[in-house]
């Protein structure tokens, strides 16, 4: 089934988007990660067109992302304007319809982020895979993944990172990962999320996270790699504790799966978003501040 790239202004900004599928079929949206040269196609590339059998898929780049425009805020967090921008996107794409939502790395934890925040009216089903909501990461995690030299060898370093080096498809991951690294502007929309401050100007920050998803509702399930590197072994038991009717699913596996393991994780979500499982509750339309950025 064919994969469209298009593009969309949604709030002002121009954003590049994958789409496939029958319309009729129940909408799915995909996040993507936020490591250097994330984009929907680097992410979701080798699910997409496997998805759209049985799902409407939308998979936007996300700002500073991919083809999208390369704009970030510096007076708030990078979910306080991604999340918005991600909801006006699926409103403009499905309408009214509610929306099984899927995101990877950076893209699981927006969709936590968002469900926290109370944003869950159009969201159906949520699953995070190997997304926490942006604490419990490793320390090889804060040390490798917030720097790039602009190399493509460099870029083999983090790839390394997310996905088995074993697998065949390893080059051609790199490959299209440092096209879409190579975006004019790409750069320096990452970077800026670790720019240092002068400690006169830091603040305190209270987040007492996981503890803002203890309300929430909408069917959610999170999904972690047992060889993966770059969270801490025990994020998704902490979320389970929070939100006990969570699903959870260990996968043997690094940190992105639906790259170089995409039958396992489109089994999952095709068992979790199916016919069968019930429309999310309506808990509210408020958008709350969200604390933590970053890749994960």
């Amino acid at each position: 089934m064919g994969v469209a790239r298009e593009f969309v202004q949604v709030g002002g900004f121009n954003t590049a988007y994958l789409s496939a599928g029958d319309p009729s079929l129940p909408p799915l949206l995909l996040l993507h990660d936020g490591a250097w040269g994330g984009s929907a196609e680097v992410t979701w590339g080798n699910a997409i067109d496997k998805l759209a059998t049985s799902f409407h898929v939308m998979a936007p780049d996300l700002l500073g992302f991919g083809e999208s425009d390369k704009v970030t805020f510096f007076d708030r967090s990078s979910y306080d304007f991604r999340g918005p921008h991600v909801r006006a996107f699926a409103c403009e794409m499905f309408g009214d319809r509610p929306v099984n939502v899927v995101g990877n790395s950076y893209g699981g934890s927006l969709i936590l982020r968002m469900l926290a925040a109370g944003d869950t009216d159009w969201i159906r089903t949520a699953i995070s895979i190997a997304g926490s909501g942006g604490p419990w990461k490793s320390e090889l995690s804060s040390r490798e993944l917030s720097h790039w030299d602009g190399s493509r060898d460099d870029l083999a370093r983090v790839v390394a990172l997310l996905v088995d080096k074993e697998n065949d498809g390893f080059d051609e991951w790199i490959d299209v990962r440092f096209v879409s690294a190579s975006q004019p502007g790409h750069f320096r929309a990452v970077a800026s999320a670790a720019m240092p401050m002068p400690q006169v100007l830091k603040r305190a920050i209270s987040d007492p996270w996981p503890q803002q998803l203890a309300n929430v509702e909408t069917p959610l399930m999170v999904v972690a790699g047992v060889r993966d590197v770059l969270l801490e072994p025990d994020w998704v038991d902490r979320i389970k504790a929070v939100v006990p009717s969570a699903r959870v699913e260990k996968l043997d596996t690094r940190h992105e799966p639906n790259i170089d393991h995409p039958e396992e994780v489109i089994a999952l979500i095709r068992d979790f978003c199916g016919e069968g499982q019930p429309p999310s509750p309506v808990v509210g339309d408020v958008w709350t501040s969200a604390l933590f950025g970053g890749v994960l």
